[in-house]
């Protein structure tokens, strides 16, 4: 069958379904014996007859009723597939690797603005959080935390840089002191994936104090249970000052002490290589680098 010419499948399913030569002649927009020559070698081809010719109404014979139903069934599939093709190629998508944590806390009370301004773009986003196989090369734009000798793509714009903050929920602690060493007998919650192993230490460098070992209950692998059990009342979180603010604003963290520590590292979008020309692309890689 894949040696079959399509031209001579259309001109059957053509005539097959009008039960009529001319009709299909008019439909495929050429003259009536090209459509009888182009069955006429189909039927060769196959070594079987199709059709009757009969008058008024052409007839199927019952070989070619099994090929029309599985070409009305085939030419469906292929327009439904070409639907969706020019769909696709109709559709301005910049599609934008992330983590939950960032779209959750940052990314998603931000990107109606970006909707609104540019209606034409679609932003498609794709967490890696539990597809670690979603690599670069399947994004246009990458978001990364990071220090920025280290990031991915062929150009980067940083979003915010890192300002550590410690924070728990309202009422956690009572009558704190606005002094880092209060913290030394509090139950410190520890992110201890990727590059936030040492955080507690970044943050409590040159105050005398090191932070003791964290028990197991209070170590987390994802920043979104981390972050549920400081706003849960299970202890005190160390956060990125920028990416808790709505938490603060919203009265369900509260800083608890003044120190703030910052340090080269932060969040940056990184474009790739496959996104090199996209306008669109760029428009949402500078409106991302613009918010703070």
């Amino acid at each position: 069958m894949a040696s079959l010419d399509w031209k001579l499948l259309t001109a059957f399913e053509a005539v097959a379904r009008h039960r009529n030569f001319s009709r299909a002649a008019a439909e495929l927009n050429v003259q009536q014996p090209a459509v009888s020559r182009r069955v006429a070698a189909l039927e060769a081809s196959l070594g079987i007859t199709l059709l009757h010719r009969t008058r008024p109404h052409a007839t199927l014979t019952p070989e070619g009723e099994i090929l029309f139903r599985g070409l009305v069934d085939g030419f469906e599939q292929v327009r439904t597939a070409l639907d969706q093709v020019r769909r696709h190629a109709q559709r301005n998508v910049v599609t934008v690797n992330t983590t939950i944590g960032f779209a959750s806390c940052y990314l998603m009370k931000r990107l109606p603005a970006f909707r609104a301004a540019h209606p034409e773009i679609s932003v498609e986003l794709v967490s890696r959080d539990q597809n670690e196989s979603y690599g670069v090369d399947n994004a246009d734009l990458v978001i990364v935390f990071d220090a920025p000798d280290r990031l991915p793509g062929i150009r980067h714009a940083r979003i915010f840089s890192e300002v550590l903050v410690a924070a728990a929920r309202p009422g956690f602690v009572q009558d704190l002191p606005d002094d880092p060493t209060a913290l030394a007998d509090r139950p410190l919650l520890h992110l201890t994936s990727g590059l936030h192993g040492d955080d507690w230490r970044t943050f409590l460098a040159g105050t005398g104090i090191v932070a003791n070992a964290p028990r197991s209950d209070l170590r987390f692998t994802s920043f979104m249970v981390y972050l549920h059990a400081a706003l849960n009342g299970e202890g005190i979180m160390l956060g990125w000052e920028t990416l808790l603010q709505d938490h603060f604003d919203l009265g369900q963290l509260v800083r608890i002490t003044g120190r703030r520590v910052h340090t080269d590292r932060g969040y940056f979008v990184c474009m790739t290589a496959r996104a090199d020309t996209d306008r669109s692309a760029r428009l949402f890689m500078d409106w991302l680098a613009g918010l703070e």
